[in-house]
């Protein structure tokens, strides 16, 4: 079968490399680059941009779940080529994908701004709470000894701790983040998603303030070096997160939120994010609308 790559995000090399495959599921499988280490993430059309990823012209119903562990996959000259399942992706061509969050420059002093935040911190809410899930935003910031036993109240006990430690311009207490990583279960825990969307929400609002990029820098550094901790894909978002470089389910809802938009927008916005994963996306976006408020709006003690 030979495909068309739509998309590349940055994290794709440009030149030749080896891979070989390294999960698969049904509209997505991720290949382990022999050199980098890093991992590469095939979707299919409907999935979203990524850091790391190639967004495939596939025909409707197609799936990844038949390809097998192990295999070698090689890219030469802008074609990359499964070695056993005869597919063969045309990656030359496709547009290149990167975000840029620092361009946002969230400021929740404009009404509409905050107005949007509001809308999604809502929506957030009521969504996790249908749901059942884990977590739910507002119950992150309850004192200790209401909050749910388990993941609920230590994410919001470690939550509360980078909160305060980012408004201080201090992170010499790296037990804060290293009790988040890998916390909880899943494919990607709770607590990476939540470090994941923090990074976000704090690289919307760096605005070019050296003390906001020091900080950011001295918190990538230390999640880096503890993100040994999580699995191998969870990681990898980490990794990418660090550089500002998020989904761009994600990065198109911080972009609505920040550009103050009409609600019927906000609300596709929303609604995508919250679809990546069971509950990554949810989780995602609070840490998104946590960090977005972390130095912008220093008065708001708990959400």
């Amino acid at each position: 079968m030979y495909l068309r790559a739509i998309s590349l995000g940055y994290a794709v090399p440009d030149g030749n490399f080896a891979a070989s495959v390294h999960s698969v599921f049904q509209s997505a499988l991720n290949l382990r680059l022999h050199e980098a280490g890093g991992l590469l993430t095939l979707v299919v059309a409907s999935e979203g941009d990524l850091p790391q990823g190639i967004r495939l012209d596939a025909p409707e119903g197609f799936s990844f779940e038949d390809f097998r562990l192990g295999e070698l996959v090689i890219c030469r000259d802008g074609i990359l080529n499964f070695e056993k399942s005869s597919l063969t992706v045309q990656l030359s061509g496709a547009r290149r994908w990167k975000c840029d969050l620092p361009a946002l420059k969230f400021d929740p002093a404009t009404l509409a701004v905050s107005a949007a935040w509001s809308f999604v911190w809502k929506a957030l809410n009521e969504r996790q709470r249908r749901s059942e899930a884990e977590i739910v935003a507002e119950e992150l910031f309850r004192s200790s000894e209401s909050a749910r036993a388990g993941v609920p109240r230590r994410a919001g006990e470690v939550m509360h701790a980078l909160v305060d430690a980012a408004r201080r311009y201090d992170l010499m207490n790296t037990s804060v983040v290293r009790a988040l990583i890998g916390l909880g279960s899943g494919l990607t825990p709770s607590g990476d998603d939540l470090l994941i969307g923090y990074l976000a929400g704090l690289w919307c609002t760096v605005q070019d303030r050296s003390e906001r990029m020091k900080f950011i820098s001295s918190l990538g550094k230390t999640i880096n070096q503890l993100s040994s901790k999580t699995n191998d894909i969870s990681h990898m978002y980490l990794y990418h997160a660090v550089q500002g470089q998020v989904a761009r389910r994600l990065a198109d809802l911080a972009e609505g939120i920040s550009r103050g938009e009409e609600v019927e927008r906000l609300h596709e916005s929303t609604e995508a994010a919250f679809k990546i994963g069971h509950t990554s996306g949810m989780d995602t976006v609070t840490g998104l609308l946590m960090g977005l408020v972390t130095w912008t709006s220093p008065g708001i003690a708990s959400f």
